[in-house]
């Protein structure tokens, strides 16, 4: 059976060198790329279908999420939706994410891992998923969101799996493995949606952090941890953690112990921003949420100076205040931050590839790589709302199967 071709020609984004090929193509024989740069320069086969993007659009490498969950929650709480119910509202969720040009995801919650062996059997198409499984977190946690249900219920839910102590820790760890997870998430601080825990709390012992991490490695694997205060995420990091999430409250020490380390940094700005303004939360965690982005854009701006991959996540969950017809506005929200256009666009792509380890495999057009692109209608080097949201793209392309086309 002959391998399906497309020659997509047009301005091609290059997130490696930063540069865009105004009259450029990238070629695809199956689900890899065969070809990219300048049209003079490749070879087209001639059976290719050819996809033209429109003048003022541009190509680029499929969005990548370090940071969402495909929880299938509704508006409220992750306890009033039965789990057949959730899962179902996966299917649906997966696809919105494609139609935003989102063609891989981190996530964590208890669903990733059926919704990718469903999508990776033809059942229904989605992103690529990569699944933490259950996020690791103590009683009274960031993790235990509602302290107001009996603690049998809050202890294991869709989300989160409550943990005390060393040995309930590896085995949370082997719980989540066994279940098809890639990666350990941990709850290493507070956070803005548990009303139990202040921002700076430390949640775990210094034991049990070690004891995660440990596990997490002996299965070849590593650890991401929830960060937001600085004292815990100092104890992450120690503990040798792979990826600081939000990373709000980072001091000098733990840029230069994440600059010297290798540690990727996630952002997941534009949901604390969406949460600081919306009248849909309680009115403690807008508070949260605001006193966290009066910090969020000092430490991002010692990240980038200290030269630290930052990698785009979104914490979006397909609710009104995190839909993912909109999860593109992350890529608004990290330029309100400094970052340029094209250093956005390169934290939504290579760098979130580089974070999540699959950097050899997605994250820009290189021959070799997974044929996961990109057009959006308009130019989002020169103005990101061209990629904020599903309006935007006009076209993708995941394992090079045309999902979306509406040139």
């Amino acid at each position: 059976m002959e391998k399906e071709q497309y020659a997509i020609v047009g301005r091609v984004v290059d997130v490696i060198k930063g540069v865009t090929i105004d009259q450029g193509v990238v070629v695809t024989e199956g689900n890899r790329i065969i070809g990219v740069g300048a049209v003079s320069n490749v070879v087209v086969p001639s059976g290719a279908a050819v996809i033209r993007a429109p003048e003022k659009g541009t190509i680029l490498p499929g969005f990548i999420d370090c940071h969402g969950h495909l929880a299938g929650t509704s508006d409220d709480t992750w306890f009033n939706v039965r789990r057949e119910d959730a899962l179902l509202r996966g299917v649906r969720d997966v696809r919105q994410l494609l139609d935003s040009g989102f063609t891989t995801i981190r996530e964590m919650s208890i669903y990733g891992a059926p919704l990718r062996r469903a999508i990776e059997k033809g059942y229904f198409v989605g992103p690529r998923i990569i699944t933490g499984g259950q996020v690791l977190s103590v009683t009274a946690g960031h993790g235990d969101t509602d302290t107001g249900l009996p603690l049998e219920y809050a202890k294991d839910n869709p989300l989160c799996l409550l943990v005390d102590g060393v040995d309930e820790c590896v085995k949370g760890v082997r719980k989540q493995f066994r279940n098809g997870a890639d990666f350990i998430k941990v709850c290493a601080t507070g956070g803005v949606s548990s009303q139990s825990d202040g921002l700076d709390d430390v949640q775990f012992s210094d034991e049990e952090l070690r004891a995660i991490v440990a596990e997490a490695k002996r299965h070849g694997s590593y650890v991401a941890a929830h960060c937001i205060g600085t004292a815990g995420t100092l104890q992450a990091l120690h503990a040798g953690v792979e990826t600081v999430e939000h990373g709000c409250m980072l001091d000098e020490e733990c840029v230069t112990w994440m600059a010297t380390h290798g540690v990727s940094l996630v952002t997941t700005l534009s949901i604390a921003m969406n949460v600081a303004k919306s009248m849909r939360v309680p009115e403690w965690m807008r508070r949260k949420a605001a006193g966290v982005m009066q910090k969020t854009v000092r430490a991002f701006s010692m990240a980038k100076a200290a030269g630290i991959n930052i990698a785009l996540g979104t914490d979006y969950t397909n609710t009104k205040n995190s839909p993912f017809a909109h999860i593109g506005n992350e890529f608004l929200a990290i330029a309100e931050c400094g970052f340029s256009n094209m250093e956005a666009l390169q934290i939504g792509t290579i760098n979130a590839a580089r974070a999540i380890r699959m950097d050899e495999e997605v994250g820009s057009l290189e021959i070799g790589k997974f044929a996961d692109i990109v057009i959006s209608s308009d130019d989002a080097t020169q103005d990101l709302k061209a990629v904020s949201t599903c309006d935007g793209i006009c076209f993708t392309m995941k394992d090079g199967k045309v999902i979306k086309n509406t040139i």
